[in-house]
């Protein structure tokens, strides 16, 4: 694309003239100006909301990165199943007798209104 030089600036505000006469020429470059400040206004907004996203994804705060922290199990113990922490091998009647563990039901928690009919 060609750009304008100052020739070819002089003939448009020429033509321009011509159209819209003397009288109306302060009236549109007025709104000329107005629309190129409305513009950069409106990019220099778009950056700023822009550079402040992108720098949000960049940097991620403490505070977000505890919010969203997954709860971890406890280590699991490395001895094999059957063998002793100590590293002793268990009599074979031990390693028979394995009850299997059963976890205690939790107690169900009672409304605190009575429970007397409406």
């Amino acid at each position: 694309m060609p750009s304008l030089g100052p020739a070819e600036i002089l003939v448009v505000l020429v033509i321009a003239l011509l159209v819209f006469g003397p009288n109306k020429m302060p009236d549109i470059a007025k709104q000329v100006g107005k629309g190129f400040r409305e513009f950069r206004r409106v990019q220099q907004h778009l950056k700023s909301e822009l550079r402040d996203v992108v720098s949000e994804f960049d940097s991620p705060s403490t505070a977000t990165v505890d919010q969203h922290a997954v709860p971890m199990l406890p280590p699991k113990d490395a001895t094999p199943e059957g063998a002793t922490p100590d590293g002793a091998t268990p009599a074979p009647e031990a390693a028979t007798e394995s009850t299997p563990e059963v976890a205690a039901p939790l107690p169900s928690r009672e409304p605190d209104a009575p429970n007397e009919p409406a």
